[in-house]
């Protein structure tokens, strides 16, 4: 509780300092620059514009903007190869969970993958067999109690050359035998 609360504190603080942010820079920029800041389609464009547009901008601040795009299309690549990704609501709603609590309980008790995608819950679809989670999930997930979610996810949708061709987010819906390679695989990342 009190990481979640230290969290939440963070976030807020976060939170602060960018509205204060956009109050300045609203005031700072030309029309014509809001315009293109506004243009932008999602939140990382809109911070690249932003910084593209701020007078007296420190490059390194740019290549950060760019490192920090780059990163969030990285991770939108992952969430289409890994065929998508569920919200805790659709999640809950296929697995038949009575509550987004059980949802979020079946996520921290290493039983469903979850990325947080910018404080979005995000469920790779893969991972999903019908009505029910993929038997070789909750494996993987106990082999890899230290593995961050996103480094798990690039995993599941890359493979590792051990596994010659096939894919571990293929692999999950498979024989004991398969799952137990996989779980073997995982148990070797690092993050």
């Amino acid at each position: 509780m009190a990481t979640q609360a230290a969290s939440a504190d963070v976030a807020d603080v976060v939170q602060r300092r960018m509205q204060n942010g956009a109050a300045l820079l609203a005031r700072s920029l030309s029309p014509a620059r809001l315009k293109d800041v506004a243009g932008t389609a999602d939140f990382t464009q809109m911070l690249v514009a932003i910084l593209r547009n701020t007078p007296a901008v420190d490059p390194d601040e740019l290549n950060v903007a760019e490192q920090l795009a780059q990163t969030a299309a990285f991770k939108r690549d992952l969430v289409r190869r890994a065929g998508g990704a569920l919200t805790a609501e659709q999640v809950r709603d296929l697995l038949g969970y009575r509550s987004l609590q059980a949802v979020h309980k079946a996520a921290a008790s290493r039983r469903l993958l979850v990325v947080d995608d910018n404080g979005r819950k995000l469920f790779p679809a893969f991972q999903f067999d019908g009505g029910s989670a993929a038997p070789g999930m909750a494996a993987v997930l106990a082999a890899t109690p230290t593995t961050s979610a996103w480094a798990l996810l690039q995993f599941m949708v890359e493979g590792d050359e051990g596994l010659g061709d096939e894919l571990p987010m293929d692999m999950v819906i498979g024989s004991p035998d398969v799952i137990g390679r996989l779980a073997r695989f995982a148990a070797t990342l690092e993050d």
